[in-house]
């Protein structure tokens, strides 16, 4: 504790501001709020406050303070302020101060600033890469962000974290306007947004284009010899590379279905064969039979029915006596 600051605050308290060592405020939500959803920012400090004060601040001036009591645990106090679902009047900065209960006028240091972005209030722009979405390790890259509306500035994320700064808009020979962003050289994979927005209210952007992933090849033996300018080169290489493995793969596939297709009418072709094979054999067992009753030996004949003439009078006379 040594020096104090006075200051005026909003409601026209006089404040005391000491020094303490400031908290510290986290967002535990990315800083980019899309309208309607709710982000939670969390104040937290070794110095066992009793209450933490949360500040919303535009063009300057303090627009909003909310004050929740701390909670200890572990040697920490912290709390945590839910926000939301938000509008655009929840747009701003952000920060966090530290007070006790006997001296609710004397607020410590304030923390680092947080930006919270209400993102989906107008059209979503565009996310191109110049080069494609794929990078090696160590060289550049352009992402250029482009949109029919007049936005003044254009903005970019990743993995919803804004990077770096806005860029002003620049209308280009086509009408739209556009902002091209620069990266390198070290450039990091993964989802890439970008944002409108106009000038009187920075804190309030777009809704985010489409994702743009980025790839970085890391080249460790193939390329790590090779002098920047035979990168190109390695490119070319890669991509003939790729296309021949996705051509083998796609060769490969016609030629198991085409075997499968083959095999499957082959089996229907055998079933068919193995069908006429067996009414032909059914065909032929009967016409057998037949002849075998056509062709029975006279010796398996009756005499009753015995073609010999000198049997056949034997057996009329009995037949006669029969009657009588």
């Amino acid at each position: 504790l040594c020096s104090i600051l006075i200051h005026l605050s909003c409601q026209g308290l006089y404040l005391i501001k000491r020094i303490y060592r400031k908290p510290f405020l986290l967002a535990l939500q990315p800083p980019l709020v899309n309208l309607g959803e709710k982000v939670t920012l969390e104040c937290r400090s070794e110095i066992m406050f009793d209450t933490f004060i949360l500040t919303s601040h535009k063009n300057g001036t303090i627009k909003e303070s909310f004050k929740l009591s701390a909670e200890h645990y572990h040697g920490v106090s912290q709390a945590n302020f839910s926000i939301g679902p938000v509008t655009p009047d929840d747009a701003g900065t952000y920060t966090c101060y530290g007070s006790y209960n006997h001296t609710p006028y004397e607020w410590s240091e304030s923390d680092d600033p947080i930006d919270i972005k209400i993102t989906g209030l107008y059209k979503k722009p565009f996310l191109s890469a110049l080069m494609g979405p794929v990078v090696m390790s160590g060289e550049n890259m352009t992402l250029t962000c482009f949109s029919d509306l007049q936005f003044d500035m254009f903005h970019l994320s990743r993995t919803g974290v804004p990077k770096l700064h806005g860029l002003p808009s620049v209308q280009n020979h086509s009408g739209t306007f556009q902002a091209s962003f620069h990266l390198g050289p070290v450039v990091q994979a993964g989802n890439y947004r970008c944002y409108g927005s106009f000038r009187n209210s920075s804190h309030l952007w777009s809704t985010p284009s489409d994702p743009l992933f980025i790839s970085v090849w890391i080249y460790l033996l193939l390329g790590s010899h090779l002098p920047p300018d035979n990168l190109r080169n390695l490119h070319i290489l890669i991509g003939l590379s790729v296309t021949m493995i996705l051509a083998f793969l796609i060769i490969l596939l016609y030629s198991w279905c085409s075997a499968k297709k083959s095999k499957s009418l082959d089996q229907a072709s055998e079933c068919h064969l193995s069908s006429e094979v067996q009414e032909v054999t059914y065909l032929t067992f009967d016409q057998m039979i037949f002849k075998q009753k056509l062709t029975i030996p006279d010796s398996q004949i009756p005499k009753e029915f015995s073609t010999d003439p000198t049997e056949m009078k034997d057996v009329h006379p009995m037949s006669s006596q029969r009657k009588f």
